[in-house]
């Protein structure tokens, strides 16, 4: 239990230094429309369908694919149960199915910092994935 906790702080400093001092990937395109008043945007891959949501930083803004490497750099190791099942961009993809939602893209940075981190913590605890110290 003390390492599960161990790991989330540890999970949580990392994403959250690393992402103040990191640009987000300017390369996606925001597309933005107005509904009923409310102005709702659609990033493509990364935040797909229009949702308020998606008009804030997405995950990918604030954690970068070395990021995600440095944390589960043992994921494809021998003794991974999945070895090549998941990397960043998967990663990415299948969030994006949650942050229209809000995943990642309430609360404003810090918040969605954390929650993420929250997240990557719990993953990197329960999977054979574990974070080098």
């Amino acid at each position: 239990m003390e390492t599960n906790k161990r790991l989330l702080v540890l999970a949580m400093v990392m994403v959250i230094f690393v992402s103040v001092n990191g640009d987000g990937d300017a390369s996606t395109k925001t597309l933005v429309k107005t509904v009923k008043g409310k102005k709702v945007c659609d990033k493509g891959w990364e935040c797909k369908g229009y949702s308020q949501y998606c008009c804030n930083q997405t995950i990918s803004d604030f954690f970068q694919t070395y990021q995600f490497e440095n944390l589960f750099s043992k994921r494809n190791s021998p003794v991974a149960q999945a070895v090549g099942f998941w990397d960043y961009r998967s990663f990415i993809v299948a969030s994006s199915t949650y942050q229209p939602n809000g995943f990642g893209t309430t609360g404003g940075k810090l918040m969605q910092m954390k929650e993420v981190a929250a997240f990557l913590g719990h993953v990197g605890s329960k999977t054979s994935c574990k974070f080098d110290p």
